[in-house]
Formats: structure tokens, sequence, C-alpha cells
């Protein structure tokens, strides 16, 4: 009898520990399940930034632009593609590396989106024009590589287009063998005024602008053409951004 009673104390014993053991599988399986869609959130809305990078893509996609004007104020775009297929623009499938359609820019304003390799820019203004082509997503964020976007720019200069209003006020910079010729130069304009800031040189770099933050590419025989509303007043810096120095200065007052 009192065998009897031992044995069923071990046996209650194990049965204890066993639902104990039942108890801790569940909350840590419960666990898990709780931190997965956490996670899987995080990812898919906390990551999701304007652009895509595609620095650790191999053989990333690149896009090489050609213009020829018409004589009528239009110029035909040609483009190259390396690595990158167009899709429809309403396409509503999931963005791949290597797969979405092209913007357009004129003078720095997104004028297109197309998925095909050839365009028509039609009704321009006469005149020198910087035109930009990038790769976009899907979804229509940028692609990127190395940090900055996967792109390709070229000037036009457009004839037989409609006469461009002057503006109120235009300086003409050259640049000759990492020098300014004549000296660093402080252009004076008044607050509202319309400026144009011509730059020659024999070079290829970039022409940057602080503050009013204009960016345009110059190279040898194909000047970088700046034009503002003078709405900011101050004394802003304009500098080639490759060589890295100072090539003029715009007092607004």
């Amino acid at each position: 009898m009192n065998l009897s009673k031992i044995l069923l104390c071990v046996l209650a014993f194990f049965y204890i520990v066993a639902c104990g053991d039942e108890d801790n599988t569940v909350k840590k399986n419960h666990s898990t399940t709780t931190v997965s869609p956490m996670n899987h959130s995080e990812h898919e809305h906390g990551g999701v930034v304007d652009v895509i990078d595609l620095s650790s893509v191999a053989d990333p996609p690149a896009v090489l632009v050609a213009a020829t004007p018409d004589g009528k104020g239009g110029v035909m775009l040609a483009i190259e593609l390396e690595n990158f297929e167009l899709v429809p623009l309403e396409a509503n499938k999931g963005n791949q590396p290597r797969q979405g359609h092209l913007h357009v820019q004129l003078d720095g304003m997104t004028v297109a989106m197309i998925s095909e390799n050839h365009y028509h820019l039609s009704n321009l203004v006469n005149g020198h024009h910087e035109i930009a082509v990038s790769l976009s997503a899907i979804d229509h964020r940028n692609y990127y590589l190395d940090g900055k976007p996967i792109s390709d720019s070229v000037m036009v200069m457009i004839e037989g287009g409609e006469e461009a209003s002057g503006p109120d006020i235009s300086f003409e910079v050259e640049i000759v063998e990492g020098k300014v010729k004549g000296g660093l130069s402080r252009f004076e304009v008044s607050k509202g005024d319309s400026v144009e800031v011509i730059v020659h040189s024999d070079q290829i770099d970039e022409v940057h602008l602080h503050v009013y933050d204009k960016m345009k590419k110059v190279e040898p025989g194909v000047p970088a053409v700046i034009r503002l509303d003078a709405t900011i007043p101050g004394i802003f810096e304009a500098e080639l951004h490759s060589a890295g120095f100072r090539i003029f200065e715009l007092q607004v007052s």
C-alpha cells in the first residue's frame, strides 16, 4: 500500500513537470510569432525611402542619352540602356533592380515619364537647355548608384522655337586651365531680378551655386547656363564641383 502511494507521487511529479514544460513551449512559440510580424512591418514601412540604392547589385544598370535638335523648337532623344528593361508605366508588380521606366528632365524640371528608347520634346524656347534622363523604379523612386542618381545629361542649343523672354541681367564667366579669367567676380543684382549666368570652361565639371542649389554640367564648347529668380537675399558662392574652387559670387540685395 505504501509502495502504491510512492508510485502515485512519482507519477504526479512527472506529470506536473511535463505540464510545466508544455506551458514554456507555448510561451516561446507565441513570442516568436509576435516578433516576426513586427520585423516584417518595419521592413515594409520603416525602411521605405525616396530612392533605391543599387550599389550592392552586380552589373548595375546604366543610361546614355543623345539629343538631336530638329531646328523647329524641338529635340529628338535617343536613349541607350545597359542592364535595364523598360516596363509599362501602369505596371503594378513589385520593383526589380533592373526594371522600370525613365524620367526626362528639362532644365531641372521633370517633363515626361516614358517607357521607350526614343522620345521627342517639342515647343521649346530658343537657347541652351540641359536635358537629363534618369532611371526610375516601377513605383517612381529614383535608382541611385554610389550616392548619385543613375542618369545622363546633355546640353542642346534650340533654334526655330519660341523666343525666350530675356533675363533682367546676365553675366559670363570663363575658366581656363583651372583659373577664372579676369579673377573672381561678385555679381550684384536686386531682389526680384531674373538672372542668367553663363559659365565657359576648358574642362568637364559641374557648376554649383550654393543656397539656390543650382547645378549645371559644363564642358569644352558647351557652357553651363544657370537661370534663377533672385528671391533670397545674401552673398552666395558658386564653385566647380569636382575642381573645388570658387568661380564667382552672387550678391542679392
